[in-house]
């Protein structure tokens, strides 16, 4: 759907706001060569959509949900705690930057967009300790089909 596009489309440039002159890497999806901290766009669940409201005409009003994952990922060689902190910091300004940063009104059709769910992971990479945060949005709309 072109409304969940447009959302991201528009989530990207909040996130690209967000972390403006902080050195982190934002992308829109996983980059070439990952800097010590970077965030970007994984999974976007195909939307579910519902009637709303049975109408006369051709057009029906329907609601739309989506899930739309963003990943932040931050290295710091020899130290997992450092690197886990880090990515809790991201995982804060991605949050800032959805709820705060980010009018959904800006999007046609699109109701809200919240963070509903995080997973932290953690390991060893080539470059040393690593964290990742996946932070799992729900994005709601209401469009004409």
């Amino acid at each position: 759907m072109y409304v969940i596009l447009a959302a991201k489309l528009a989530l990207y440039e909040a996130l690209k706001r967000r972390f403006a002159g902080s050195g982190v890497q934002v992308a829109y999806a996983l980059p070439a060569d990952a800097r010590t901290r970077s965030v970007w766009f994984t999974d976007t669940v195909e939307p579910e959509i519902e009637p709303a409201a049975l109408a006369a005409g051709r057009r029906k009003p329907s609601n739309i949900t989506a899930e739309l994952t963003i990943r932040a990922w931050a290295t710091v060689p020899g130290d997992p705690v450092k690197a886990e902190t880090a990515v809790y910091e991201l995982r804060a300004d991605i949050e800032a930057a959805v709820l705060d940063g980010f009018d959904p009104r800006s999007v046609s059709g699109l109701i809200d967009a919240r963070p509903v769910r995080v997973a932290v992971t953690n390991g060893e990479g080539g470059n040393g300790s690593t964290a990742a945060a996946d932070v799992t949005l729900m994005l709601r709309a209401r469009i004409y089909t």
